[in-house]
């Protein structure tokens, strides 16, 4: 029996998916393809468009986002919703197959990481995780380099690890990893692409009244990307298990 302790809404997850990470569509399938989920319990920690890859892979997903608004978006999935802030959910027992952490994680105070997993181990035998790697080209490093100061400078977080932050972790947690690459970008976005972004990223830091200064030196950014081009960042793909965990189903 799943029971949920609900807490207030507090600034640090609800995934949002960051322009500067999105990955491409050709590195998102190859992470999705690698994936056998078919009948499994799943929970997505933070609602997006993985949420709805999980249910047309025949998952059966249960989401947990701290985003009212966002868990509504996706009602005509028709999956179980809970609306409660991930770093304070407290679960009595086993209840899932799977936990996913699809683009979450960056988004989350890195001191409350090992929390967070640590719960994901007490609730589920098994962890996905996909996350922006740091490394990337030198526009993406700089890009990264500004989404980040810019974040921080609001008290919020986008905070990309590399791949060894993330297999240390998982194993510190309980988990022992079964599948760990790192899924490398081809493809230069289309400057028309490269530069919707940069317009949509100054439209929302508006929003969340993110400092001037920083709207500068993302148009002097736009710039230099549109002179040396960009691809999105590298893809940190990663799948744990229990080390109690035996016979288990194959997920890949």
């Amino acid at each position: 029996m799943l029971q949920m302790m609900f807490v207030e809404p507090i600034p640090t997850v609800s995934k949002t998916c960051s322009e500067g990470s999105v990955p491409s569509l050709e590195t998102e399938e190859s992470v999705w393809a690698s994936l056998n989920l078919k009948g499994m319990r799943v929970i997505d920690f933070g609602v997006g468009e993985s949420t709805k890859k999980l249910v047309h892979l025949g998952a059966n997903v249960t989401v947990v986002d701290r985003d009212a608004g966002k868990l509504k978006k996706y009602d005509d999935l028709g999956i179980p919703s809970l609306n409660c802030d991930i770093t304070s959910f407290r679960f009595d027992d086993v209840v899932a197959d799977v936990t996913v952490f699809y683009f979450t994680l960056h988004e989350i105070d890195p001191r409350m990481h090992r929390s967070v997993i640590s719960n994901a181990c007490r609730i589920s035998p098994r962890i996905i995780v996909v996350e922006p790697s740091p490394d990337g080209c030198p526009a993406y490093r700089r890009f990264a380099r500004l989404w980040h100061e810019a974040m921080h400078s609001i008290g919020r977080f986008e905070d990309y690890q590399p791949i060894s932050y993330w297999k240390n972790l998982i194993q510190s947690c309980g988990f022992r990893v079964t599948t760990l690459k790192k899924i490398k970008q081809k493809s230069l976005l289309p400057s028309e692409i490269l530069d919707e972004t940069v317009q949509k990223t100054i439209r929302d830091w508006g929003m969340q009244s993110v400092p001037t200064r920083f709207v500068s030196l993302m148009n002097e950014f736009r710039k230099y990307a549109m002179k040396n081009g960009m691809t999105w960042s590298d893809l940190i793909f990663l799948v744990g298990e229990s080390k109690e965990t035996s016979a288990t189903p194959n997920m890949c």
